[in-house]
């Protein structure tokens, strides 16, 4: 359980423990979740954020997650058990603000509708079958009272007549009683039925627009937020992981997630680092491991303007840590850039994730990057395109803003591409990249005990 990331702090009440149950499950397997991951065929991100609550579980997860857990400890779940999980995810899914707790909403939704409206038709058959069999008896009965008093010689009857009829009177009674309660069920069953499928209906039509918002949601956390709504007083709170967004017009907690890269936010949130002094922020570096931060010369020439021995503030997570400058290293000139890297070494060692990082080493116009680090505003994040190269720096065009100097960019596969080292003077949002190739050329420096 070590490895779990923290519960998120902002959790509703009925979300926090359906987490807290699963994290308990969780343990009682004794795996890793990339080992968990691997077993389920699940991507071990994926469950990392289920059971920190940064995203709703499916119920096929949980109960999954329940039946592996009683695997383990050689039982099988019990009706209680399942019916306990099954309460805590239905008030998780209803009490959840993000649109993928409200696409889970509508989907277990539908899904009871649709099973409501299967028993419905299953009723319908069987009333029709009973009400078809109670009329053939009826049926029956009539062709053998009218062959009884053929037999006996007796007048048709129309309303009294002989006591003794075999007990026919009786059992038509009896039917037709039956047949009227049937076609009164039938009718209400039908009118169930025919509410349910409208309700499918409408439910699928929700269902539709609820998952395009989402992809729409989805996208947005690829997009910075606009400048207007900077100011952390102007409205609600738009929340990704890779940090807190105010944005003005929205109303509550939306959870931002994307499918469409191959990059795990968590990862970039861990390995970004703010950087600070004495509260003024200065720029953005990349955690290389629990005690080393490489940054761009823009950040580390801002940071010389203090007393000389002054520790830096690391803001790693929700953890602030000292750092001092350990060394740099000039690179080729570029005009108008500070062309230097640098390290910093951390006070003290901070949490690093487990998984190793990865390089994307080749870079082609065309590409883009992912950028999801800190301005003097907060949280930023956006997307760079990269158009061309000038020497050893990558030139990129995008939603660029003041202060993401030092900053990593991703590629779409999640390997980290570069360090974003300047911006355009003349207003333009563009500006240049130092990529990883180049960054190999630092083994020596980064080395440098």
């Amino acid at each position: 359980m070590n490895e779990l990331k923290p519960i998120d702090g902002e959790l509703a009440p009925e979300v926090r423990a359906l987490v807290e149950a699963l994290r308990d499950l969780f343990a009682g397997l004794g795996v890793s979740t990339r080992r968990y991951a691997a077993r389920r065929a699940y991507d071990s991100s994926t469950i990392s954020r289920y059971l920190s609550g940064h995203r709703p579980p499916p119920w096929e997860f949980v109960l999954n997650l329940l039946h592996d857990v009683a695997e383990e400890r050689g039982t099988t779940p019990t009706a209680e058990t399942i019916a306990l999980l099954r309460s805590l995810h239905a008030a998780a899914v209803q009490a959840g603000k993000s649109p993928a707790h409200k696409v889970q909403l509508l989907e277990r939704q539908l899904a009871e509708a649709d099973q409501e409206a299967r028993r419905a038709v299953a009723r319908e058959r069987w009333l029709e079958d009973t009400l078809q069999d109670r009329e053939h008896r009826i049926r029956d009965l009539e062709i053998r009272h009218r062959e009884l008093q053929a037999m006996m010689g007796m007048p048709s009857r129309t309303g009294g007549g002989p006591s003794a009829e075999d007990g026919s009177v009786d059992d038509r009674a009896q039917l037709r009683n039956e047949i009227r309660d049937l076609q009164e069920e039938l009718v209400r069953v039908r009118a169930f039925h025919r509410d349910a499928e409208e309700r499918c209906e409408r439910l699928e039509r929700l269902l539709a627009a609820s998952k395009e918002q989402e992809g729409r949601t989805s996208r947005a956390a690829l997009l910075p937020v606009p400048a207007p709504y900077g100011d952390p007083g102007s409205g609600a709170t738009l929340r990704s992981t890779f940090g807190t967004y105010h944005f003005g017009e929205v109303n509550g907690i939306v959870n931002l997630f994307t499918d469409a890269w191959q990059v795990d936010e968590e990862l970039v949130a861990s390995v970004t680092v703010h950087v600070r002094y004495d509260n003024e922020h200065l720029g953005n570096g990349l955690l290389l491991d629990g005690r080393t931060v490489l940054t761009v010369g823009s950040v580390l020439q801002r940071a010389e303007r203090g007393e000389a021995g002054q520790p830096l503030q690391i803001g790693v997570g929700e953890q602030t840590v000292d750092a001092f400058t350990h060394s740099s290293c000039s690179m080729p000139g570029f005009p108008d850039v500070t062309s230097s890297v640098g390290v910093l070494r951390l006070a003290e060692a901070v949490p690093f994730p487990d998984r190793p990082l990865s390089f994307d080493w080749r870079l082609t116009p065309g590409r883009q990057l992912l950028v999801g680090a800190h301005t003097g505003s907060g949280p930023y994040s956006c997307l760079l395109n990269v158009t061309g190269r000038t020497g050893d720096w990558l030139r990129v065009t995008g939603e660029l803003t003041g202060g993401l100097g030092g900053a990593p960019a991703f590629s779409t596969s999640g390997s980290i591409a570069g360090l974003i080292m300047g911006m355009g003077v003349d207003g333009e949002r563009r500006g240049l990249v130092l990529p990883s190739a180049t960054l190999r050329e630092f083994g020596a420096l980064l080395s440098d005990g």
